[in-house]
């Protein structure tokens, strides 16, 4: 049994914990609640005196939305090329750091600086880079004779959400490529010298040793990439606006765009929702594909 002290610490560290509680509720939980319930009405913030709830409208009207299948076409590009790119290079540059003996601490200092680089003041620094007129890129190609004519980055709908996903990855791949060195660090050597005595080269080790064995850390840091970039804003803001036309349009600018531009708070809170069911349901699909087969059978053993 507690003795009369413990059962008095406990409450004492329970009412120390309440205002926090307090807070963090609401800070978080009645914001979550409050928006849930808007998005079954038709809530708008200018020229509505009575709010009437309208059940599951808003929910189906988005995906009856051209704009709203538009918005998802867009995120899911984006998600999907930057998260090839940043894995593939990211896991590339840690493969190579972790094997380098000497100036390893200088080469990770410089690659982690443009993680210390805001998104917004990343998206504004490539917004002149990547400027149809004067943008630095286009007088780089141009003055090595790789282009004659200026590439329209940010305006030319056919290449403007490479460019989106150039910046984001060149905003991101530092955070992917820590997460993928500590990985590859914590790896015991006698694995690594193991394979060496096998016959095994530098690329086998890494592909067939490694790479299994930080498997857990990359599904990890999968789904906190990708419900990070599923929800992209600051940089297409920054850059584009969602322009040409709808051409960059995410679902999250569509999103802002729906509630401060058109005051539609009740449908921009169903896009919302419906935004977020998906990121969730793919992270959970990615943590089930990802999961260790040989663990799956010891539950299984335990189990009968």
């Amino acid at each position: 049994m507690k003795s009369t002290k413990q059962v008095k610490d406990e409450r004492f560290g329970f009412l120390m914990t309440v205002p926090a509680m307090i807070f963090l509720a609401l800070l978080f939980v009645f914001p979550i609640i409050y928006s849930f319930g808007a998005s079954f009405t038709d809530y708008r913030l200018v020229g509505q005196r009575k709010i009437s709830f309208i059940g599951l409208k808003n929910y189906i009207t988005a995906f009856t939305d051209p704009n709203f299948f538009n918005s998802v076409k867009v995120t899911l590009t984006i998600t999907i090329g930057a998260l090839v790119v940043e894995f593939i290079l990211a896991l590339l540059v840690a493969g190579l750091i972790v094997n380098i003996k000497k100036g390893q601490g200088f080469l990770k200092t410089v690659y982690l600086i443009p993680m210390m680089v805001a998104p917004t003041v990343a998206g504004l620094l490539f917004r002149f880079m990547l400027n149809d007129d004067f943008g630095l890129l286009n007088v780089i190609l141009k003055s090595l004779g790789i282009i004659s004519s200026n590439i329209h980055w940010l305006t030319d709908s056919k290449i403007v959400l490479a460019s989106i996903i150039y910046v984001d990855s060149w905003t991101t791949i530092p955070f992917i490529f820590l997460l993928m060195y500590t990985g590859l660090s914590s790896v015991s050597e006698d694995v690594v010298e193991s394979g060496k005595i096998d016959g095994a080269n530098k690329i086998q080790i890494f592909f067939r040793l490694q790479i299994p064995i930080i498997k857990p850390t990359l599904i990890i840091a999968l789904v906190i990439r990708f419900m990070d970039v599923f929800r992209i804003f600051d940089s297409i803001y920054v850059l584009t606006k969602g322009g040409p036309g709808k051409a960059s349009e995410s679902l999250s600018l569509l999103i802002y765009k729906t509630n401060w531009n058109k005051y539609n708070v009740g449908y921009a809170s169903a896009l919302s929702y419906i935004m977020l069911i998906f990121m969730i349901l793919v992270a959970l699909v990615i943590q089930y594909i990802g999961r260790d087969k040989d663990e799956i059978r010891t539950r299984r053993r335990r189990g009968r």
